[in-house]
């Protein structure tokens, strides 16, 4: 009787090997026969799994993303206002080695998502639903008197592209992205932000 394969398994391990590549070496250092031999394949089994690297790549840079969501949902749970807001930042900012691995995965496809419109659709739905999530705990915040009011929309999009710099900071300067230094940053914008509404 032939053994069965579990499909979703195995394009599982090549992501996860792809991740770890890509973590290693930056996008442009994954080939296939490198990819093929992390996940424990040959190169041409890869072609049962998927489509070709660019499929692998969407794929590595999908799996960050529910990463990131597996965890924001775990965090705030049943938490609310201003305490829900600090949680989602805390799981999408670079405060363990988990999330900082993540941003040097995310930093190297952000280069291949600036050309490639799925990539750059899957980034982008991504932080969308992000920043709905911040502008609803936040504006919960502030209904609860735990933040002071502001304009929830420009605080969100300041929040996020502080964010997104902090990834980017924690790849290539990660003495500067100190925990203590990042939660600082947040808390600073959520108090600054209700002085500038």
């Amino acid at each position: 009787m032939p053994k069965l394969v579990n499909h979703a398994e195995r394009r599982t391990t090549i992501v996860e090997a792809a991740w770890r590549l890509i973590a290693e070496r930056g996008i442009d250092g994954v080939n296939m026969r490198d990819l093929a031999a992390a996940a424990g394949y040959t190169n041409g089994a890869l072609s049962h799994y998927f489509g070709g690297k660019d499929e692998i790549l969407r794929s590595a840079f999908e799996h960050v993303l529910v990463e990131t969501n597996r965890r924001i949902d775990a965090s705030v749970g049943s938490s609310h206002g201003r305490a829900a807001l600090r949680k989602v930042c805390f799981e999408i900012m670079p405060l363990t080695s988990s999330a900082a691995l993540e941003a040097r995965i995310a930093v190297s496809l952000w280069q291949r998502a600036m050309n490639d419109p799925v990539m750059k659709r899957i980034n982008n739905d991504a932080v969308g639903q992000w920043k709905a999530i911040m502008r609803r705990h936040w504006t919960e915040a502030i209904a609860a008197h735990e933040l002071p009011p502001t304009d929830v929309d420009r605080g969100v999009e300041l929040l996020m592209t502080a964010i997104i710099g902090l990834q980017i900071t924690a790849v290539l300067d990660s003495d500067a992205a100190s925990r203590g230094a990042q939660v600082a940053l947040l808390d600073r914008i959520l108090a600054a932000e209700g002085r500038c509404g």
